[in-house]
């Protein structure tokens, strides 16, 4: 199924992913401050959303503390597409505020350069931890409320820094950021490990009740929707290459549901978008922690970028129906992901095959055919002008349409 090679490799990456005696005891250590590090990135909706969340955490727990940095936008390398990814980050705020504790305005907008600027310069003002987590709160409410003179208000009440120090300040935070690990804001740095907003505070807490802080009550609670269920099949933007859509990919497979229509595109690489080192890493460690907690087997994984991912694609669109499409994803993706399966290699792309009942004459025949190319371009075109996303698994349900496997609940309370 896999070279020797791969096999290694694969085993090398299990063990990164999975912490030793020595990392875990480094996180001990670290844990013993009961300090979490903060990265807010203002005009970024899962900021003022995560702010929200850790000041109910502090006011919980006085003996934490919050160090609060204020980061720009990601660079460019991690931000391959900036318009998009902020009016996502809008429309996801706008959700999460909608079905959670959590207040997000619905009208809310970017912000102008020069409101943006100005709450930077309020937070860029040093000031105690816990001052400071309250006023990021405070001013990102004003931010995202569109209140020019609320903010004219904290800027009198909080005072500034000056404007000549909002770019350099800004820009040496994002550098501090990047040595130390991580690409974006919205995070919180703990015992050595990263949270991304408010859906990674699970983990979060779990880590603080390790360290002998509280309980791991949850701090965001679940609202609903009052939606009205929609009708139409499920369609699933996903990559053969993505962790996160593997983790999708099984959890569709493992309950009934409604007709799903799969729509698989190229990894963010082959599409000439830039995924660094770092994010890679990152989003690896953190599919880790989802798959350990949903139980699906992760962590032994042969990179497929290249001629494992066109092959795969080629054996999928070959397949009689969308049944037949998810058994293969599946099993595709499981040998990816969790056995180190080199889908490139002919062995390995038929083994996975035969676990999804695909015989090896529809693969040979499916791979001398190349029309799925054509339909990965209209995917491709579809994510990102229909739905306004570049990054999978996206999923469009009718006319609602959310970007990520932490969002599939949503999509489960709108199904018939």
């Amino acid at each position: 199924m896999s070279t020797l090679r791969a096999q290694l490799r694969g085993r090398a990456l299990e063990a990164f992913l999975t912490p030793g005696p020595v990392r875990r005891a480094l996180r001990h250590a670290r844990r013993r401050s009961h300090t979490l590090d903060v990265y807010l990135q203002l005009d970024d909706g899962h900021s003022h959303l995560l702010a929200q969340a850790l000041e109910r955490l502090l006011a919980r727990h006085p003996e934490l503390e919050a160090r609060v940095t204020v980061v720009p936008a990601p660079a460019a390398d991690a931000d391959p597409e900036p318009e998009l990814r902020s009016a996502w980050t809008i429309r996801d705020a706008k959700l999460v505020g909608q079905t959670t504790n959590l207040e997000f305005p619905e009208r809310a907008e970017a912000p102008p350069a020069d409101r943006l600027r100005r709450a930077n310069a309020i937070l860029l003002r040093p000031r105690p931890a816990r001052e400071q987590l309250a006023a990021a709160v405070r001013v990102g409410d004003a931010l995202w409320r569109g209140d020019a003179e609320a903010l004219a208000a904290l800027t009198r009440e909080l005072g500034t820094a000056t404007g000549l120090e909002v770019t350099p300040e800004l820009e040496a935070s994002y550098r501090a950021l990047r040595k130390k690990g991580h690409y974006q804001g919205a995070m919180v740095h703990f015992g050595g490990e990263w949270f991304w907003g408010v859906d990674r505070l699970p983990f979060l807490l779990a880590a603080l009740q390790k360290a002998g802080v509280g309980e791991a009550e949850p701090l965001v609670r679940e609202q609903g929707t009052r939606d009205s269920p929609i009708d139409g099949p499920l369609e699933v933007f996903f990559s053969f290459r993505s962790p996160y859509s593997y983790l999708a990919i099984a959890r569709l497979a493992a309950r009934p549901g409604p007709a799903l229509l799969l729509r698989p595109v190229l990894p963010m690489v082959m599409r000439g978008l830039p995924v660094p080192r770092i994010k890679r890493f990152y989003i690896a460690r953190d599919a880790k922690r989802l798959a350990d907690r949903q139980g699906v087997p992760f962590g032994r994984l042969c990179d497929p970028v290249g001629a494992g991912v066109e092959r795969c694609i080629a054996v999928l669109e070959a397949l009689p129906d969308e049944p037949a499409k998810l058994r293969f994803a599946q099993a595709a993706m499981e040998g990816i992901w969790s056995r180190a399966v080199e889908v490139a290699s002919d062995p390995g792309l038929l083994a996975v095959a035969e676990q999804a009942g695909v015989d090896e004459a529809t693969v040979r025949s499916a791979l001398a055919d190349e029309g799925w190319r054509a339909t990965v371009e209209e995917n491709r075109r579809a994510l990102r002008e229909e739905l306004g996303l570049w990054g999978v698994p996206s999923f469009r349900l009718g006319s609602f349409t959310v970007w990520g496997q932490d969002r599939m609940a949503l999509l489960d309370a709108r199904q018939r």
